[in-house]
C-alpha cells in the first residue's frame, strides 16, 4: 500500500469514528437529561417499560460507550458493542418501515437512515485495527499494549 493511501485510511476511520460517536453520544445525553422521554420511546418503540432510573443507567452506560467510541479505547470491544446496540435499533425499525405485509408505510422513510449508519459501524468495527488515530493506537505506540507481533496475531 502506498504511503499516501495510509494516511488517508486512519483519517477516514476518525472521521466516521468521530460521527458515528457523536451520533451515539446524543441519544446518551438524552436519556440523561429527558429520563422521561427515553421512556416514552422504550414504550412506543421498542415495546418495554423503562422506569426513570433505569432511563439513566442506560444513559450512563451508553455514554461510556459512546466516549470509547469517540476515543477509540478498547476498539474491539467499544465498536463491537457499537454496532450490537444500533443493531438492535435496525431490527426494531423494520416495523416503522413496513406494515404486516410488508408495504412501505407513508411518511416513515427517516427510518432507513439507519442502515447506511449500521453499515458505518459495521465497516469500523471491521477495519478496527487500521483506526490507529486512537487512545490503543497511541497506547501501543507507547508500549503500553503489545505489538501484532509480540502477540503474534
Amino acid at each position: 500500500m502506498s504511503p499516501r493511501t495510509d494516511r488517508r485510511i486512519p483519517a477516514a476511520l476518525l472521521i466516521l469514528r468521530l460521527f458515528l460517536g457523536i451520533f451515539l453520544l446524543q441519544w446518551s445525553i438524552e436519556k440523561l437529561i429527558l429520563p422521561d422521554a427515553a421512556a416514552r420511546v422504550a414504550s412506543n418503540f421498542y415495546g418495554v417499560t423503562l422506569a426513570v432510573p433505569a432511563s439513566y443507567a442506560l444513559g450512563v452506560g451508553e455514554l461510556i460507550l459512546s466516549l470509547a467510541l469517540l476515543f477509540g479505547f478498547y476498539r474491539t470491544v467499544s465498536y463491537g458493542l457499537s454496532l450490537l446496540v444500533h443493531t438492535v435499533t435496525v431490527v426494531v425499525s423494520w416495523r416503522q418501515l413496513f406494515d404486516p405485509w410488508g408495504l412501505a408505510k407513508v411518511g416513515n422513510h427517516l427510518w432507513i437512515s439507519t442502515w447506511p449508519t449500521w453499515g458505518g459501524f459495521a465497516a469500523l468495527f471491521l477495519m478496527r485495527d487500521r483506526d490507529i488515530w486512537t487512545v490503543d493506537g497511541w497506547r501501543r505506540s507507547r508500549g503500553a499494549l503489545p505489538t501484532k507481533q509480540a502477540t503474534g496475531l
